[in-house]
């Protein structure tokens, strides 16, 4: 009593006490904020999560699905004493992505997650979410005193599906594309090259899962012998034992260019012939792209086209090398890849069927893009193709969809923030091409160039929209991926595929043609599908002619492209002396019909107007700005680089408003 009475200055042992009591009931409610505002509480082992994914030697990520509540729980571990960011991405791209940036004070003893959504590629384009959906369940940071190396861990929640327009669900069975990068310090700023995106199945985690892993020695960053490192080194000598097994039946096919100096043009399209290897029936079960070159940023895409024996005619000796900027002599796609595309796998039970009886020749399509003209570029590039000497039950093929007579179908005004164009390939094509048979589409890559801002491809059945094969609202020309469609979707005979593009052309002062240069503009969904039908591959759905007239008078959209069929490739369904030829006149791309039969023409509907107005509304998130000023403090954690001092919660101001009110209470009795 004499302790209490001599602290506060003499005070009644009746007042003291109960001012002891204020600060008690303070400084517990004062704790239970801390905890909530992000400190360091019961941290989980990183070996308690189910799935792990080494994404880069700087990167891992560790988490679990619980289905009974729809949450999935987290922890993002980077080589660093800075910032971490782990997002979902549309294709692989920055913008348009939903991201979690988190960091850890360690002298302030806390951790703090942020819920962002990137609109452009600068620091203000990370814009802080209204709704803070990633709950903080823990972080620390260690040091490794035989390397120096500092590793950042976050353990965080959420719920699959937040329900906020600019979080991206968590779909199960979905392969996400994820998007991950690092910081030196606390202050979220430019990341340089230590970026980096992967692909994964996040929900369900049907157990263990490592994509791509480096070998077991790439956890050395971490301390030796904690439980994370032996569970990603035994995770990763597992995976690379099974890939070990499957490598030693495949083999690979490497179809590129030797020592090419690419030209100082803008714009080269080069084609090489190849002839095929193989002296029986080959499935190539994975395709990608062969990056060899002084300058890969010169290789925008490649292609290689299969050559049927009817076109062996067209084509020069093998291993010439010649121009083909504006024609290939051979026309079924084989595989593709565009600038930032990763590897293409297809399921287990299909491949791309090559050699005798199907494509003994190849010609590989490069297009080089070299803006400064440099004279001392000299490329190896091309496709490598994984084979399988077993065959599989399904052969797969690939279809071309959208305005691929680009050269008079696409137009942009100069100076249009968005402009769309929606084109068909109509359900007498499908019907046509698949007779009574419905194939499964397993994979789509969206391809524009710079202008582009947005596509997608929908499915019209009945008249009405029942899938999107893929869709890409924030298009990224520097990240163009195959993209797995999951779960398989089936096409129907008589389905229509109706493909939308959209640029922006604000900064252009001259009309934008279609064509193959990257100045130019392109709007083509390569759709990779199985059954192929041999003989009648739909890889040339676009022999089209336009309607001028409803072209140019169409009351839903000037610039709305109508399709009549006049062929789909394939003499055996249309005599190719019925297709359609096409007035290259001053009224390009306004084409007349010339030499279309009209019993060979089909006319289609009208596109519905609500279905245009989609991509403008795609096209108009909300402002950064409001987005970077929460509603309620609680939804803004601290900037990190200041203070560290959470702002207060409404739990943090409980405490005040219960000594404020018992105080009153108190005086009022006095």
């Amino acid at each position: 009593m004499e302790l209490i009475r001599h602290s506060v200055g003499g005070i009644s042992p009746s007042i003291a006490y109960f001012l002891l009591l204020l600060a008690v009931i303070f400084n517990t409610f004062t704790n239970c904020a801390a905890a909530e505002g992000g400190a360091a509480i019961s941290v989980p082992e990183l070996s308690s999560y189910s799935s792990v994914a080494v994404l880069d030697t700087r990167f891992e990520l560790f988490w679990s699905v619980n289905n009974s509540d729809a949450t999935i729980h987290v922890a993002a571990r980077a080589k660093t004493a800075g910032w971490l960011a782990i997002g979902i991405s549309e294709i692989g791209s920055m913008v348009g992505s939903d991201a979690l940036v988190a960091w850890v004070a360690e002298s302030e003893g806390r951790v703090y997650a942020t819920d962002r959504f990137i609109f452009n590629k600068t620091t203000a384009g990370v814009a802080l979410d209204d709704q803070q959906d990633w709950k903080v369940l823990g972080g620390s940071q260690t040091t490794n005193q035989s390397t120096g190396d500092t590793w950042t861990t976050v353990h965080v929640w959420r719920h699959l599906d937040t329900g906020d327009c600019n979080d991206r669900p968590i779909v199960p069975g979905k392969l996400h594309s994820l998007i991950w990068a690092v910081g030196s310090t606390d202050d979220v700023s430019y990341h340089g090259s230590t970026r980096g995106a992967s692909s994964l199945v996040l929900a369900p985690a049907p157990g263990p899962s490592i994509l791509s892993p480096p070998p077991p020695s790439s956890a050395s960053g971490s301390d030796s012998g904690t439980a994370a490192s032996g569970l990603i080194g035994r995770l990763a000598a597992l995976q690379q034992q099974q890939q070990e097994q499957k490598q030693q039946q495949q083999s690979m096919l490497n179809v590129t260019f030797t020592g090419y100096r690419v030209p100082t043009n803008h714009t080269t399209y080069m084609c090489k012939v190849v002839d095929v290897p193989l002296k029986v029936k080959t499935h190539a079960i994975e395709w990608g792209a062969v990056l060899n070159s002084t300058d890969i940023s010169a290789v925008h895409h490649s292609i290689i086209y299969g050559c049927k024996s009817d076109e062996f005619a067209n084509l020069p000796p093998a291993n010439t090398v010649f121009d083909c900027l504006h024609d290939t002599p051979c026309a079924t796609t084989v595989a593709m890849w565009a600038v930032g595309g990763r590897p293409f796998t297809l399921p287990d039970n299909v491949g791309y069927p090559i050699g005798p009886g199907y494509f003994t020749k190849f010609v590989l399509q490069v297009h080089f893009t070299n803006p400064t003209a440099r004279a001392d570029i000299i490329d190896n590039s091309g496709i490598y193709l994984k084979l399988t000497p077993s065959p599989r039950p399904m052969d797969a093929s690939i279809m071309l969809v959208g305005p691929v007579a680009y050269d008079y179908l696409i137009k942009i005004p100069p100076g249009m923030p968005s402009w769309t164009q929606v084109s068909t390939c109509p359900g007498a094509c499908t019907k046509a091409v698949f007779k009574n048979e419905s194939v499964k589409i397993i994979g789509s890559v969206l391809h524009l160039h710079t202008l582009g801002r947005q596509m997608f491809t929908d499915v019209i059945r009945g008249g009405s929209k029942v899938s999107t094969i893929n869709r890409q609202d924030y298009y990224d020309f520097a990240s163009q991926q195959t993209v797995p469609t999951l779960p398989e979707f089936e096409l129907l005979p008589g389905d229509e595929l109706r493909t939308t593009c959209v640029w922006d052309s604000s900064t252009r002062t001259k009309v934008t043609m279609g064509g193959p240069s990257t100045e130019e503009e392109m709007c083509i969904d390569y759709l990779v599908y199985y059954p192929a039908r041999q003989g009648q591959e739909m890889n040339s759905c676009f022999d089209f002619c336009v309607d001028s007239t409803t072209f140019a008078t169409d009351p839903t959209s000037p610039n709305l492209a109508t399709f009549y069929l006049c062929g789909t490739g394939d003499s055996s369904i249309i005599p190719s002396n019925k297709k359609c030829t096409i007035d290259y006149g001053a009224n390009v791309p306004l084409s007349t019909l010339n030499g279309c039969p009209a019993q060979t023409q089909v006319s289609l509907a009208n596109i519905p107007s609500e279905t245009l107005s989609a991509p403008a509304t795609a096209l108009s998130p909300p402002a950064p700005a409001a987005l970077a000023a929460p509603a309620t403090p609680a939804a803004s954690p601290p900037a990190p680089g200041t203070s560290g001092k959470a702002a207060p919660t409404s739990f943090q101001l409980v405490p005040a408003a219960i000594v404020l009110a018992v105080l009153c209470s108190f005086l009022a009795l006095l």
